[in-house]
């Protein structure tokens, strides 16, 4: 295939799974890597001082070509992560070289027997027609999967679809310290029903969760007052300033702190203590501030 269709699928890929800005570029750049081993490949005329002793020593869609290979500097992300990103995108040129006519001797050096994905009459050469539109169709999936990636990823997409309280809670939890919104629908402790959006502050308990009704300025205790009947996450651009407090402050802003037990809502000129955020941080220290900006909460 030609290096186009292996970026546009490695970026399909990412996307879809909700991979970070930088993993995709790690993706697209190992989606080119096992051409390395050609010397008219776009990758080969720029590296040629790599590429020809490679192609010359261990020809074309070979060893290079290989899972070993690649799965190894893949389980290397275990020690140094870009290695995971630069490895799962040359993994997914080895797979979409499978409909190539010629196929690849995907499983060297353990065995030479050439690896197909689908029979001769499905399979075409790089370059050819098939493969400019295998490119456009990849292309689609990539701007697909770029809006899909947004959301945090195809597990995102099927909680909006769902309303999963539990995939929410979850993609909650791995936003950290960024500000996120949770839409929905509540059922109260008395029966009523509530259709919204709250402003998601902290853990309560386990699988507890604070919400801010700004409309009603109010925090709910989940589950302890409601429970999502259906749920999905929005997430922003912003993060939470947080600090950890050893004593007692004076916030000159709206904040909320986590008392040990709740999170509490705190208007300007309010004591605070323990775990304490907002969008913008400002108190006066009545005790030594210990962390600022940290994550955790």
């Amino acid at each position: 295939m030609i290096a186009p269709t292996h970026i546009a699928f490695a970026l399909a890929c990412g996307n879809l799974a909700g991979v970070s800005a930088v993993s995709l570029n790690l993706l697209a750049a190992g989606s080119l890597l096992p051409d390395i081993d050609h010397p008219q490949s776009s990758i080969g005329r720029i590296l040629f001082f790599f590429s020809i002793p490679l192609n010359r020593q261990f020809g074309h869609r070979r060893i290079i070509h290989g899972f070993a290979l690649w799965g190894a500097v893949a389980l290397a992300g275990i020690f140094w992560t870009p290695a995971l990103w630069i490895g799962l995108g040359a993994l997914s040129h080895i797979v979409l070289d499978l409909l190539n006519i010629s196929g690849v001797q995907a499983l060297m050096p353990f065995s030479e027997k050439v690896c197909v994905l689908f029979a001769r009459k499905w399979r075409f050469a790089s370059g050819s027609r098939q493969d400019l539109v295998l490119l456009v169709v990849l292309g689609v999936f990539a701007w697909a999967g770029n809006y899909i990636g947004t959301l945090g990823g195809l597990r995102a997409l099927t909680g909006v679809i769902t309303g999963s309280p539990r995939i929410a809670y979850q993609q909650y939890l791995e936003a950290g310290t960024q500000i996120s919104f949770i839409e929905g629908t509540l059922r109260h402790r008395d029966g009523r029903i509530e259709h919204g959006r709250w402003l998601a502050i902290g853990k309560e308990e386990e699988r507890g969760l604070a919400l801010w009704n700004e409309k009603r300025q109010e925090i709910i205790h989940l589950p302890r007052q409601a429970e999502f009947l259906s749920a999905y996450l929005k997430r922003t651009g912003e993060r939470w300033q947080t600090l950890s407090l050893t004593g007692w402050a004076r916030t000159k802003r709206e904040a909320f702190f986590f008392d040990g037990e709740f999170w509490r809502h705190a208007e300007p000129g309010s004591i605070v203590f323990g775990w304490v955020l907002g969008r913008e941080m400002e108190v006066e220290a009545m005790a030594r501030v210990r962390s600022q900006n940290g994550g955790g909460f």
